[in-house]
């Protein structure tokens, strides 16, 4: 994650098992930073590695669906609850308005944003 000059740090505060802090210590002394600095450094490695895996995510669901299963129509829904989008992973608040694509050869369903199903019907 990039730091800028002006980047307003924020403390974020858990609690963790004995035997954690134990292995966090250890850890953070054989890389001889603080355990503050481990924590922050895996953070932010698990959130960089978490976008690659939603970006390969992303492509098998696309190029999946090119080759099998072409997308027959969408229906438009209100959501009951928080999700995220099959194609782009991002989030949608529940009330908010969005798409059930349904499959031509699949009984599978996917929840497609707003912004993806433009995607889509612009590719086709």
């Amino acid at each position: 994650m990039e730091g800028g000059v002006n980047m307003q740090k924020k403390v974020v505060h858990t609690r963790v098992s004995g035997e954690l802090y134990d292995e966090l210590t250890k850890k953070a002394k054989k890389r001889r930073v603080t355990i503050s600095n481990l924590i922050r450094n895996i953070v932010e490695d698990s959130l960089d590695l978490s976008g690659e895996v939603f970006g390969l995510v992303d492509e098998k669901i696309r190029s999946k669906l090119n080759r099998e299963e072409a997308i027959l129509g969408y229906q438009q829904i209100t959501l009951s609850k928080d999700t995220i989008c099959d194609f782009c992973a991002n989030d949608i608040a529940k009330g908010s308005e969005t798409n059930i694509a349904f499959l031509e050869n699949s009984a599978k369903k996917l929840t497609v944003c707003n912004e993806c199903k433009k995607k889509q019907e612009a590719e086709e």
